[in-house]
């Protein structure tokens, strides 16, 4: 770094010093910087508040909301509360989340109309955590800019105040509007914590001295994460291999970084040792193999919306009865539903091939995906961003900036591309896209008079309002128009749920439905009942459209056999020839009786 008499007034004006002739005040720019991180201290205040306040605002607006993915988290949580830590492991989620859900569970003991909001009320404890590691993360890329702000001389980069708001405003739009994790019932909040602090570890290395205790703490962050989701599987290899050279020497980064993989190693494998006797084949988990025969490979999945399911299938459905097409699946999971308990189960037998036409395809989609839902989105943003490259030292010595920047940039980036290369939707990357973007904002440099850094901070508060608005406009607009299914006591589902259970059926018994089956493992969850056996939507038709009573006494036969006591549809059944369907209490559905309340029936 130059010395004061050295550099040129309007640097000594940017950096804070008081001209006095021709010699500058020593004290100014730690006066200045001072100054400036108090003005931090109070953003980051801010931000924590606004945040909280908006994490409590989805919490209480969505507090009745799930989907087909949270049944299934809260199913395998229900292990916690039975003490079978088998329940925990599939081939297809991930066991952390619904450990969390079912400690949370068996702590605060809700009832089935509290369930859903005790979940929620977990999702928000899960966000705090998630601020706290992105706040450490963003220290630690706070120490690596203001290191690179020393190194740099003349070039500048975003005044602290500004840095920390662009920061914050940029967790804010991935955790609320990308993750959504507040409101979904899903893992990726956990995953976005994790990634924050293999981050934050792995820019710590560049500032330590005694890195071992860095390199174990990342290798048990790296283990942990696996736990959270499969796909940190593979992306720790990815921190392992930036963590060895971020290390610096690369001679004394070995003994760290085999103690790092052996944390990790020893961490990991019971979860794949569990995973592979579940799945009957070795595997860290099922969920990637399956995303890429249905979406890459175009395998037909979930087999019931066929009559002649494919050849390779392990564990083909039960077809009952044939026109219309009746599919039992009571076993082997005693579940909301067992189609979505565990996909990888009903889809076994798979066996996945590359096309080099199919993958690009899958591509392309996968980034009209990305372009329309996260960067079109932000493109003032983006626009701001822009001017700020621009003021930067010209094109190659913005690039060299941002290249410096890949401890940040390279884990992102490997994230984003693994899940383009497959499916991909917002909350899968968001936490990835906070790297990427982290890495680009720490990269800014402005050389030149005050007026250029006058604009540079009108940019970049322009970049960093724009995503706040975004952030902050999603969880109000989920209170001004809530989703029908908030709708009422309990949303819209537990009335259904309700009168079900008034109507006879008890909780752990056993129904057939008639649809879809993304609905109904909604209120089947809220009333404990289990789904064994439906009519896909595309044979619904034929079923109404039975005018003979023995064809329909087969079709309730066929129900019979896979154990359902009734059969509960949303659709309004014809007027003439189904007098024996009665309405579910107030709501839209109607249900059938196979087995009278207190009958006693037998199983197959």
């Amino acid at each position: 770094m130059k010395d004061a008499d050295e550099l040129p007034p309007q640097i000594l004006w940017l950096r804070g010093y008081e001209m006095k002739g021709k010699k500058a005040n020593p004290f100014a720019e730690s006066t200045l910087q001072a100054d400036n991180d108090v003005r931090a201290k109070w953003i980051k205040a801010g931000c924590w508040t606004a945040f909280i306040l908006l994490a409590l605002l989805e919490v209480w607006t969505g507090r009745n909301y799930t989907d087909p993915d949270g049944i299934s988290y809260i199913d395998m949580s229900d292990g916690v509360l039975a003490h079978n830590w088998r329940l925990l492991v599939n081939a297809y989620w991930s066991p952390l989340y619904p450990f969390l859900l079912g400690a949370a569970r068996w702590i605060l003991r809700p009832s089935a109309y509290w369930e859903l909001p005790a979940v929620h009320c977990v999702n928000f404890v899960i966000f705090l955590i998630t601020l706290a590691c992105f706040s450490y993360f963003f220290k630690g890329a706070s120490l690596a800019t203001r290191q690179d702000d020393r190194a740099h001389g003349p070039e500048m980069g975003l005044p602290t105040p500004v840095w920390t708001f662009a920061g914050y405003s940029l967790f804010a739009w991935s955790t609320f509007v990308l993750v959504n994790g507040i409101r979904k019932v899903c893992p990726d909040l956990c995953v976005a914590a994790f990634v924050y602090l293999d981050a934050g570890l792995l820019l710590r290395l560049r500032v330590k001295a005694n890195k071992l205790p860095t390199f174990l703490l990342l290798g048990i962050t790296l283990g942990l994460g696996y736990y959270a989701k499969a796909f940190m599987f593979p992306m720790a290899f990815v921190f392992i291999a930036a963590a060895f050279f971020q290390a610096g020497e690369w001679r004394k980064a070995i003994v760290p970084s085999v103690a790092m993989i052996a944390v990790f190693s020893a961490i990991a494998a019971p979860l794949i040792i569990a995973t592979t006797e579940t799945a009957g084949h070795v595997t860290f988990g099922d969920t990637g193999a399956n995303n890429y025969a249905r979406y890459v490979c175009g395998e037909p999945t979930l087999p019931f919306y066929s009559s002649v399911p494919p050849r390779y299938l392990t564990h083909p459905l039960d077809l009952l009865h044939h026109s219309p097409n009746v599919y039992g699946f009571g076993q082997p999971f005693h579940s909301t539903y067992p189609l979505w308990y565990d996909v990888s189960y009903w889809d076994a037998g798979f066996k996945n091939s590359f096309n080099l036409d199919a993958q690009l395809r899958a591509v392309v989609q996968n980034l009209n995906t990305v372009f329309n839902q996260v960067i079109l989105p932000i493109g003032v943003s983006l626009v701001a961003y822009l001017v700020l490259f621009v003021m930067g030292p010209g094109l190659a010595g913005s690039l060299w900036n941002i290249s410096r920047s890949w401890p940040l940039i390279g884990p992102g980036a490997a994230g984003v591309c693994l899940y383009l290369s497959v499916y991909v939707e917002p909350r899968h990357i968001g936490a990835f896209v906070v790297l990427i973007g982290m890495g680009l904002l720490s990269a800014i440099r402005v050389r030149g008079t005050p007026r250029p850094m006058k604009i540079a901070k009108v940019a970049a508060l322009t970049l960093a309002g724009w995503l706040f608005i975004l952030s902050a406009g999603l969880p109000i607009y989920h209170m001004v128009r809530p989703l029908p299914m908030l709708l009422g006591d309990g949303g819209s589902y537990f009335p259904v749920a309700k009168s079900l259970n008034t109507s006879g059926l008890r909780p752990g018994q056993t129904v057939g439905i008639i649809g879809s089956g993304w609905d109904a493992m909604m209120w089947a969850r809220e009333a404990r009942l289990r789904i064994v056996a439906q009519i896909p939507l595309e044979s619904t038709s034929e079923f109404w459209q039975i005018q003979n009573p023995r064809g329909k006494a087969e079709v309730y036969d066929a129900f019979r056999k896979a154990g359902a006591r009734a059969v509960v549809t949303e659709e309004t059944p014809p007027s003439s020839g189904f007098d024996d369907w009665q309405r579910v209490g107030n709501t839209s559905y109607f249900m059938h009786v196979l087995i009278p309340a207190g009958s006693t029936m037998l199983v197959r």
